[in-house]
């Protein structure tokens, strides 16, 4: 099942300009570097500065999730022609055990783990497409709908570029464009309603989601602890009693109110969610949301947005709390008080919840490294090199003893952790290994 999590690049000049398109094709991209995590390019293109492109979604490189950076009908800066103008824009992320030596040319130290890594975005991407297709009413055959980086050079209406199928190509995959369009009409005819893309989200997606919506970090723990007690942080999750009644686990119940054919999701008094919404206005506001936004009732991104309306809304004393909260119990008695209710409200309820609770605080607060930021190196011969590890060529120049800003960081061999120079991030070939280097608190 495609795994879509919205991490839309809200700072970005592109995203701000807001200009919309009517989409009449889809173009698919792949990064050009060694880089799979998907999160990076997020991290890094989510900036006021970052003026020099924005695409739709990045396919992450290691499990092949789905991030969209950009909502579909918005114009991307994505091929470098006219088909900004019709085409949303894929990049699916590469393998880090490529290295590329000039233009579309790379050497690989693991064909076997790059093979596996370029298959798990070609399948996201058929995924992703047959639903956008699906979403725009396109046709993947008609002339012109889908189509490469490289088909756009050709055609005249993108930059001059190889990909994607210089990687396929080179990593002796047996993919081409013909076959994935083939691949993703194949995969729209397939469908069944059970199988709509849902929108994943992991424990620190649903943390980093509520911390923006300006709670605290401890409103969120506090939350997100009731949440647990209350669903396991489950979207799909049908309360434990009623799946013996309805004969239909918690995947056979979404799918059957998705699809209509089971009609009673409103006033059947079967909490559901990952709040265990029960009662029948609630479940009426969130069945409409759902359809609203041409999502399964089931989807995660879907029900935490469906919470903050009703917080926003309804629950204007209880989001007040969390938005101010300096304790995880003082946020999480407001949550099961006042927004939650259930029949048992005790004190060792109260503990209970609170106990989750603290154990999201201590998880994910303050968790994520923010960029850009600045480090100290105290050494004068720090290397800066052409990518994120030590099997990347150096440039022969070095940091010196001083100040200098991170602007992104990465994986790679021969440190914990490497950082991007402000001064190199045009062309992205100037890193350093941040094991040298103090970061500055400011």
């Amino acid at each position: 099942m495609l795994k879509l999590v919205e991490s839309l690049l809200t700072n970005n000049p592109c995203y701000k300009k807001g200009q919309k398109i009517s989409v009449k094709g889809l173009m698919l991209h792949s990064v050009g570097c060694a880089q799979p995590s998907a999160s990076v390019f997020v991290k890094s293109w989510n900036q006021a500065y970052f003026s020099s492109a924005c695409v739709h979604a990045f396919i992450d490189g290691n499990d092949g999730t789905v991030y969209q950076t950009l909502p579909w009908n918005y114009r991307g800066w994505h091929c470098g022609g006219t088909a900004n103008n019709t085409h949303i824009g894929v990049e699916m992320c590469e393998p880090s055990c490529i290295k590329y030596t000039g233009g579309a040319v790379f050497t690989c130290s693991d064909m076997a783990k790059a093979q596996a890594s370029a298959k798990k975005t070609y399948e996201s991407a058929v995924a992703l497409f047959a639903m956008l297709c699906e979403r725009f009413s396109l046709d993947p055959f008609s002339d012109g709908v889908i189509i490469s980086h490289s088909e756009g050079n050709k055609r005249g209406v993108a930059s001059a570029h190889a990909d994607p199928e210089h990687l396929w190509t080179q990593l002796s995959l047996p993919y081409t464009m013909e076959g994935f369009r083939n691949d993703v009409k194949r995969a729209m005819a397939d469908k069944t309603p059970a199988e709509e893309a849902q929108s994943y989200m992991t424990e620190a997606d649903i943390y980093a989601y509520f911390k923006a919506q300006g709670m605290t970090d401890c409103g969120v723990a506090g939350l997100m602890g009731n949440l647990y007690a209350e669903s396991g942080l489950r979207s799909c999750n049908l309360q434990n009693s009623f799946e013996k009644k309805f004969v239909m686990d918690d995947e056979a119940y979404t799918a059957a109110v998705d699809s209509g054919a089971y009609g009673n999701f409103v006033r059947d008094s079967a909490g559901y969610g990952i709040a265990q919404w029960t009662f029948w206005s609630r479940k009426q506001a969130l069945l409409s949301f759902a359809r609203e936004n041409g999502a399964s009732i089931g989807d995660m991104q879907i029900q935490c947005k469906f919470l903050m309306k009703e917080l926003t809304e309804s629950y204007k004393s209880v989001l007040a709390v969390l938005k101010n909260a300096e304790t995880v119990r003082q946020a999480s008695d407001a949550v099961l008080l006042g927004f939650e209710r259930p029949a048992d409200q005790s004190i060792s309820v109260q503990e209970k919840r609170a106990a989750y609770g603290q154990t999201y605080l201590e998880r994910y607060a303050g968790d994520a490294s923010d960029v850009p930021y600045k480090i100290k190196v105290s050494i004068p011969d720090l290397n800066i090199r052409k990518g994120p590890g030590t099997d990347y060529d150096k440039t022969g120049k070095y940091t010196g003893i001083g100040v200098f800003t991170i602007v992104e960081e990465s994986d790679g061999e021969g440190a914990s952790r490497w950082g991007l120079l402000k001064a190199y991030e045009s062309k992205r070939d100037g890193w350093v290994s941040l094991d040298h280097a103090k970061m500055l608190i400011e």
